[in-house]
């Protein structure tokens, strides 16, 4: 979030719709209002949605009350954004402990 890769969770990316919306587009930066969401757009549990703005802002008493699937979903996410953003694969991702 500090080098500025920030992704928008809270209203449409590309038409600034306020939210909730639940499509990602990774490319975009953030979330998408139906209306716009390319084909195949994966759509995120509303709990994910929270627990991802929850990380954003430092929450971690919501963050730490979320619901396993909301952790499994977020753990792909960031994984993804992040490898985005980098253009790069990170490799070590393969040695984290994903049971959790």
């Amino acid at each position: 979030a500090i080098a500025g890769w920030t992704p928008v969770l809270d209203v449409c990316v590309i038409t600034g719709e306020d939210g909730p919306h639940t499509a990602l587009v990774i490319s975009a930066g953030g979330v998408v209002s139906d209306a716009v969401a390319p084909p195949g757009t994966p759509h995120l549990r509303p709990e994910t949605i929270t627990l991802l703005s929850a990380l954003l802002i430092g929450d971690w008493a919501v963050a730490d009350a979320s619901p396993d699937g909301a952790r499994i979903e977020a753990r792909g996410i960031v994984a993804a954004y992040a490898q985005f953003h980098l253009e790069r694969s990170i490799r070590s991702l393969g040695h984290i402990d994903r049971t959790e």
